[in-house]
């Protein structure tokens, strides 16, 4: 697997400088009581302290995903995918992220080799529908142009329904990428248009979906695009357990000589919540 080391290492760093960089803290005086003779409050009676709510280490909800198929006989074949995500919300900013690595093996060959982490954070307006957001991705790919792209976003975005049950939002924003490893390393800036839609069925399931368009704003029609579907369900309450089936295709108009433009996938996956 060419390169899968350094993947990981870039996608580790990646998650890192995200995390620190949304970190808060505040310095609070502790109680003491005041020293007899007046003097001065002693230095140590000044310590750092973060208030619960806005603890970066509390409120995370997320959960592991696994899937893993294969036959032998005729033909061998090999499937598998694996995730993370995590996600927190609090008055002034929601953040979530993803890190999923698939690989399939189809008569002793390896047939896709793939990493992505996916970043991004969402600054929410008081008493607005209105957001700021950024987001960044670093995608490992064996099997493309290029060993690595590396993209990151600013933007706006709006919630067009938001409530228990249905969420539709939509975005737009400026950014750019930049391939690595490939024919063409040069950093090309992108548009971004992206639409979420999450409905909860019942208490048990739920469908997410997501689509994002990325026009390049120095060569007029070529673009990427990435779409998302899936549906969950609980299947065990007790330990957190669902079932999630879902398809994702991954676009791209200019892919390379000798690569197709779709990278479609579907996946049946059991997932932990926590």
């Amino acid at each position: 697997m060419r390169g899968i080391g350094s993947a990981l290492r870039c996608l580790v760093l990646a998650a890192g400088a995200a995390a620190c960089g949304s970190a808060q803290a505040g310095w609070t005086v502790q109680p003491s009581d005041p020293p007899a003779d007046g003097a001065a409050t002693p230095p140590d009676a000044i310590a750092p302290e973060v208030a619960p709510e806005d603890s970066w280490m509390k409120g995370w909800d997320g959960g592991v995903e696994l899937g893993l198929n294969g036959s032998s006989g005729n033909s061998e074949v090999f499937n598998f995918r694996g995730a993370m995500t995590a996600k927190r919300k609090v008055k002034l900013y929601e953040t979530s992220g993803s890190l999923t690595y698939t690989f399939v093996k189809q008569d002793s060959e390896a047939t896709e080799n793939r990493a992505i982490l996916d970043l991004r954070n969402d600054w929410l307006l008081e008493n607005s529908k209105w957001r700021v957001f950024a987001l960044g991705s670093v995608v490992y790919d064996d099997f493309k142009d290029w060993d690595f792209r590396v993209s990151a976003f600013v933007g706006a975005g709006y919630e067009f329904i938001e409530n228990d049950k249905t969420l539709l939002l939509g975005r737009v924003g400026l950014g750019a990428s930049r391939e690595i490893g490939g024919t063409d390393n040069n950093i090309t800036p992108e548009g971004l248009l992206g639409l979420d839609f999450n409905h909860k069925i019942n208490e048990r399931q739920r469908f997410t979906s997501s689509v994002d368009l990325f026009p390049a704003l120095d060569d007029f029609g070529e673009y990427r695009a990435v779409a998302k579907a899936a549906w969950e369900l609980i299947v065990d309450p007790e330990t957190k357990m669902s079932l999630k089936i879902g398809v994702e295709d991954r676009f791209d108009s200019t892919p390379g000589d000798g690569f197709k433009k779709n990278d479609f996938s579907y996946f049946a996956l059991l997932v932990w919540s926590f």
